[in-house]
């Protein structure tokens, strides 16, 4: 059985964009994992740290970003028995994406890119780059539709 990674932001574009993904590749016959990462930042006001989110909202937030894939998952097809969603927190999400896809043997992770063009396209520094180089496993990168 394969095991997929389909790592989603929790915004309606990104949301759009995966659920193309039922009629290119075959979801039904493998293991899905359904990621979201939630980047910690760290800011200084008035030389004091403020770091958002607080641990206190993690659950919060786990939940609503859990009920959001859910519905992803539904728009795909797959079936529960299939699939596992996950929330993570961290505040270096490229490596944490690339250890988690070791440490489940993804042969495939498939991530949403923005379609950046122009000036903002130039810089290399976006999660789907970062994917496409130093991924342990295959990578699809998929554009939003105009």
């Amino acid at each position: 059985m394969k095991n997929y990674v389909l790592c989603a932001t929790l915004d309606e574009d990104c949301f759009n964009t995966l659920k193309n993904l039922k009629r290119d590749i075959d979801l039904k016959h493998a293991k899905v994992h359904l990621v979201t990462i939630v980047e910690i930042q760290v800011y200084n006001i008035d030389l004091t740290p403020f770091i958002y989110p607080l641990e206190a909202q993690y659950p919060s937030i786990e939940s609503a970003a859990i009920t959001l894939l859910k519905g992803l998952q539904h728009s795909l097809g797959i079936e529960d028995e299939n699939v596992l969603t996950k929330c993570m927190f961290t505040s270096n999400r490229e490596e944490t994406i690339k250890q988690y896809l070791e440490s489940v043997n993804a042969d495939l992770v498939v991530t949403a890119s923005r379609g950046k063009h122009g000036v903002a396209g130039l810089f290399s520094s976006s999660f789907t780059d970062h994917l496409i180089k130093f991924a342990p496993c295959d990578v699809l990168a998929m554009r939003p539709r105009k």
